[in-house]
């Protein structure tokens, strides 16, 4: 319409005095018009003029008046506009200072903001509660949207995460959703509905600021594109590009983010009665450039449980975007990465530090990787004394055919490395709280280094190498310290379950020193075997091959030690020592069947259960040549069975259970 009109009066005002000078100049044409004739021509060519003249007059005596303004703003708790100054010289192009567009429904606020601008208003749709601008070219934008406050539910009016939303000056703060209902239910009905709309197409700015409840951008910028608002029924962005230039992004009174930014949206129409949260991504196109400055991440919320939650501390680093999302799809050919030298996470008993790396790619498959670098972290506990557990090059990657941002693939494949951690005083490995008789480390140090892989099946496999070094243990009246070396491979973890079997494993055991009631062991070593062993929830079960310098740490354990006769005595060496057992422990106890065990020319087998707070019961058979001997463990003690068989044995594991 602007480009219409200025085109037509120019035709006019150049046609003007060229017609004024055919009048004089050829007498033949003014002599063929008629008295009647000329007049009319002379009026057809002074409307246009008197009609422009009659709007100027009329509109800017409306527009100084602040005639328009109380029109729009006949009820401002639904819209409200506000000027310092307009005029205009072409109907419906006006040029305004210090406007300011605001209104809001049952569930908002918001407000519009220009330094000045240029703008094309279809004046006629103001009779119909529309706000509708064309070419839009301004300076200084804002846009501030805050969410109603439910007095009911929010016990602190004064919380800090209220106190930063955007003021908006036609509104009281907080913004309070009203204690009566609404005369009309405008969310559920027509009936009543007499909210504007706010259409803007052209649009060309500059920018200052964007406050969208607690968030806030300011700095440099421009916006160009156009958005429909048609309150609780339809909202439609864009196209729409922004740049972000040299600005900050606040969140309630902190600066999060220093950054420049380039981004094109475009939304289509949707209801928002019948969108949630994120779920509007499912309505847009986006594609955003980002670099930015992170001066820390303390500002993100974690879940709180009882007493001091878990927070985050600095994170300084960069992070970059180059993403393209179409309804919450990334598209193929987006990245994003985040780096950091410093981020902390803290409990109120643990604070781990990491330097770390992260980097999204989305292939031209469309398939997402993340991959994550750590190049050390370190764990401590503050006020325990405790040196930190220290990590180095951990890595880990995650794989997913495709990348939705609402909708995450339940299955994606993962792999996590660790090439080398250092536990240096395993007293870490001790439970808080334990009971006083609870096996608990005293001292000694732990290396590893591990991997695992998990299919997008939740199908796991993996290696642990574990190595411990002047380990020293103490568990009821019994002291053990050496080396143990470990090498654990995983077959099938179900990390959905969850539940793990391990296909192989090997315990290594050198030079260890174990003292019980005062009596010493030195020197002892056993290599352990560990096949088909199996975790899950409430149980773990496995076969056991040991062989090791001799038995005697068994018989001190069992407290047997006084009830082998003479001729037995090779219990507490047999030399050389081989054994295999399955062992199951399960919510209800230990059960321990020693399937054979040979030493020197003794054997033994037997079976040994123990359920949580009771007496362990058992029964051994003790073979050396013609001679055998059993032993039982009952709940009042030990007892010796002289000439028992394999029948005694038998018929004793079979009394305690399958």
């Amino acid at each position: 319409m602007h480009a219409l009109m200025h085109a037509l009066m120019h035709a006019l005002m150049h046609a003007l005095p060229h017609e004024a000078a055919a009048l004089k100049s050829p007498p033949a044409l003014s002599g063929r018009l008629g008295p009647r004739a000329r007049r009319a021509l002379k009026a057809l060519l002074i409307l246009p003029l008197a009609l422009w003249l009659g709007y100027v007059v009329v509109v800017n005596v409306m527009l100084s008046t602040g005639l328009i303004a109380r029109l729009v703003s006949y009820n401002p708790v639904d819209a409200s506009l506000y000027y310092g100054s307009a005029w205009s010289l072409w109907p419906g192009v006006v040029h305004v200072k210090e406007l300011r567009l605001s209104g809001s429904d049952s569930v908002l606020q918001w407000a519009v903001e220009l330094d000045e601008a240029d703008v094309d208003i279809h004046l006629t749709d103001l009779l119909r509660k529309k706000f509708y601008a064309e070419d839009i070219r301004a300076t200084g934008f804002v846009f501030r949207l805050r969410m109603l406050v439910d007095p009911t539910s929010e016990r602190d009016l004064e919380a800090p995460h209220i106190e930063a939303l955007p003021p908006i000056p036609e509104f009281a703060n907080p913004p309070l959703k009203p204690e009566l209902p609404p005369k009309h239910d405008l969310e559920s009905s027509d009936e009543g509905y007499n909210l504007w709309t706010v259409h803007l197409e052209g649009i060309d700015t500059t920018l200052k600021e964007v406050w969208i409840q607690q968030v806030r951008y300011a700095g440099g910028g421009r916006v160009r594109g156009g958005f429909y608002y048609k309150p609780l029924r339809a909202v439609r962005v864009g196209p729409v590009a922004l740049e972000l230039r040299s600005g900050e992004v606040h969140v309630a009174d902190r600066v999060v983010a220093r950054l420049d930014a380039d981004a094109d949206v475009t939304m289509s129409t949707f209801d928002p009665r019948d969108v949630d949260g994120l779920d509007v991504l499912d309505t847009a196109w986006a594609r955003v450039r980002l670099d930015a400055q992170l001066p820390g991440l303390d500002f993100i919320p974690l879940p709180a449980g009882d007493g001091a939650g878990p927070r985050l501390e600095d994170g300084s680093g960069e992070l970059r975007t180059n993403l393209v999302v179409n309804r919450g799809s990334v598209e193929p050919g987006s990245t994003a990465s985040y780096e950091t030298s410093h981020l902390v996470a803290s409990t109120a008993s643990l604070r781990a530090t990491v330097e770390a790396r992260a980097a999204l790619r989305v292939d031209e498959r469309g398939a997402a990787r993340l991959a994550v670098t750590l190049p050390r972290a370190t764990l401590e506990r503050p006020g325990s004394g405790l040196p930190p557990i220290v990590v180095e090059r951990a890595s880990a990657a995650f794989d997913a055919p495709e990348l939705h941002l609402l909708r995450l693939q339940p299955g994606f494949a993962s792999k996590v490395d660790v090439v080398a951690a250092a536990i240096p005083d395993l007293r870490w490995l001790n439970a808080e709280g334990a009971a006083p008789d609870a096996p608990r480390f005293t001292g000694g140090a732990a290396f590893l280094r591990s991997s695992l892989e998990v299919d997008p099946l939740g199908r796991g496999t993996g290696s642990l190498n574990l190595l411990l070094k002047h380990g020293a243990l103490q568990w009821k009246k019994t002291k053990v310290k050496g080396d143990v070396a470990a090498r654990m491979t995983l077959d099938a973890a179900d990390v959905l379950n969850p539940t793990a079997k391990l296909r192989k494993g090997r315990i290594d055991i050198e030079d260890l020193a174990i003292e019980h009631e005062g009596e010493a062991v030195p020197g002892w070593w056993a290599h352990i075997d560990i096949e088909d062993a199996e975790v899950r929830r409430g149980l773990m079960e496995a076969a056991i091959r040991v062989e090791c310098k001799d038995a005697r740490p068994a018989v001190m354990l069992l407290d047997a030690e006084d009830a082998i006769p003479g001729w037995a005595a090779g219990l507490l060496t047999m030399e050389g020592l081989k054994a295999s057992a399955k062992v199951r422990r399960a919510d209800d106890g230990v059960d321990f069947r020693l399937l054979e065990a040979k030493g020197g020319d003794l054997a033994i087998r037997g079976r040994l259960t123990k359920s949580d707070g009771q007496t362990p019961r058992g029964a051994f058979l003790v073979k050396s040549g013609l001679l055998s001997m059993g032993i039982a463990l009952e709940r009042d003690g030990a007892g010796v069975h002289p000439l028992a068989g394999d029948g005694w044995v038998n018929e004793k594991m079979t009394a305690l259970g399958r």
